[in-house]
Formats: structure tokens, sequence, C-alpha cells
């Protein structure tokens, strides 16, 4: 996909006044507290989530605070597609472009589901809806050469060997499941950034936050969550405040804004560095994409994230 024409990255600082900032997964944890920084220092947010209570009450947090820039949020359901290009494509009539693009959707499953368009869960709300919000923003004019793109995921230096999956075989791609489909998720997620900037012009970033305070454990069995919180956990207003330090750092371009976590920058790791397995990633997500498009109409009150 050739990146639409678009200006040069801007030097961003500590004020993003006139600067559209999107989140997804932007309505509880650390899309949220990330979305009242950005407003502070006077972006216009849009925030993208499942819950429209949660939506709600974001809305209302912002709109108790003076602030000179803007939040509002919209609910779209990330398990679909179709749902996800027809969020992209009601942006593209209200705005002009993404200047910052973070991406924090996602799930952590133990069990076996499918979306109603025949997609794995964890990967299709985890990775396959970044991917498609990408390919349509970048459709649509929305992102380019002038976007920073931060894509929270389980990124680090090394790639543990749970997560080291290929992704050229497609039928081992749809059959992994559970903590194997989140992994594929992660990895997915890492390799997308390593193309993006090559694919879409953005300045890409991938961030690791470590073990954080959310409801993303919400689905695991109570066994796995207490054994997660016997190991210390950030607290999601100190991960936004590094996450507004990256995203304002002038130094960003597609050349050099590369890999972070809690204790600062990193090197690619040499997994996610092999432009092959980015190729092949890049083809299955095409196809996954099209076979979820092809899928029928799931019914209204289908919605499952």
């Amino acid at each position: 996909m050739t990146a639409p024409a678009r200006n040069l990255l801007p030097a961003l600082g500590p004020r993003l006044d006139g600067t559209t900032a999107l989140i997804t997964g932007g309505t509880d944890g650390v899309g949220a507290a990330l979305a009242l920084q950005l407003r502070d220092r006077g972006a216009h947010v849009i925030v993208i989530g499942r819950s429209a209570e949660k939506a709600r009450a974001l809305i209302d947090r912002s709109d108790a605070a003076s602030s000179s820039g803007s939040l509002t949020a919209r609910t779209v359901d990330f398990s679909l597609m179709r749902s996800v290009e027809q969020a992209v494509d009601a942006l593209a009539d209200d705005i002009d472009r993404i200047d910052i693009l973070v991406q924090g959707v996602g799930v952590f499953l133990s069990h076996v589901e499918h979306t109603a368009e025949g997609v794995e869960l964890d990967f299709a709300v985890s990775y396959l809806a970044r991917f498609v919000l990408l390919e349509r923003a970048a459709t649509r004019g929305l992102i380019g050469p002038g976007t920073r793109l931060l894509s929270l995921a389980a990124t680090s230096p090394t790639t543990p060997g749970f997560a080291r999956v290929e992704f050229d075989d497609l039928d081992a791609v749809t059959a992994r499941t559970g903590f194997r489909g989140h992994a594929a998720a992660q990895t997915a997620n890492d390799l997308l950034v390593a193309a993006a900037s090559a694919r879409y012009g953005v300045a890409a970033m991938g961030y690791g936050p470590g073990n954080v305070r959310t409801g993303i454990l919400r689905a695991q069995p109570w066994w796995f969550r207490t054994l997660v919180g016997l190991f210390p956990k950030r607290e999601p207003q100190a991960v936004a405040e590094q996450l507004v330090s990256l995203l304002t750092d002038a130094s960003w371009s597609s050349e050099t804004a590369g890999w972070a976590g809690r204790r600062g920058r990193f090197e690619i790791a040499p997994f996610i560095a092999d432009e092959r397995r980015q190729r092949d990633l890049v083809a299955a997500s095409e196809e996954l994409h099209r076979r979820a498009l092809a899928a029928p109409i799931p019914a209204p009150g289908s919605t499952q994230f």
C-alpha cells in the first residue's frame, strides 16, 4: 500500500494545540489516562472503545476539567472488521488527518472463542482490528508521513520462545487460540510496527508497558490473576506520562521512532526485524481481512467486544 502524500512529521513539543489524536482502547486504563493528558496539552483527542458507559464517564471527567483541548468518544465493536472500517469512514467524514494514533485495544483470553466473522477473538481484537484500522485510515488519507503511530503490546528487546510464531501458513495462524492466539497477536503487533513506516509512511513506535493495573486479565481464571498479582504493577497514569514524553519528542521520525518500554528505548528484536516475517504477516492479515468481510453480516445485537 502506498501512503498518501502528507506534510513532514511536525516537531511536536509540550503543547499539542491543533493536533488530532486518536486512541483505540481509550475509554479505560492507560488509554483513558493518556487521552486526558493529551487533551490537557491542547490536543483534540478522539477515543474509541467498546463501552458506551465508560465513554460517557470519561467525557464527564474531561468536561469537568479546564483545558484548551477537547475530548470526544466513539464506541466500536473491534471484533468485527466491517465495524472498524465503518468507524474509520465516519472519522474521515469529520476530520482531515490523524497526527497521533495510539493503538491500545486488546483482550487476553484463555478460552476458545471466534468472532461473528469467523476470526479467533483474541487475534481479531488485539491485532487484526489494528491492521484494518491502519489500512482503512491510509486509504482514506488520514495517516501518512505526518502521523506518529504508537502501538501498545508485549513489546520487548527479545522475543520469548512462546511468542516466536510464524505467519506463512494461514491454517496455522487460524488454528491458534487461547494463550497461543494472544501470543500471536502480540508478535503480530510488533511485526506490523516494523513494517508500518514503509507501508504507511508513518513514524511508528512499539511500546511494551509491562505489568499494568488494568482490566486486561478479566477473562483469565482466578489463579492466573492471583499469580500475576504477585508481581509489581504500574499505574496507568505513570504509563501515560511516559507515553506523552515519547509522543512529544521532537526527534521522532520514521527512522528514529523505534521501540520502547518502561526503562526507555531499545533496539528492535532480531525476530521482529526479519522482513520476510513482516511480509508473511501482511499477506495473512490481508487474507483474514478479506475472509472477515466476506462472512455473512452478523445479526443485530451480536456484538462481542
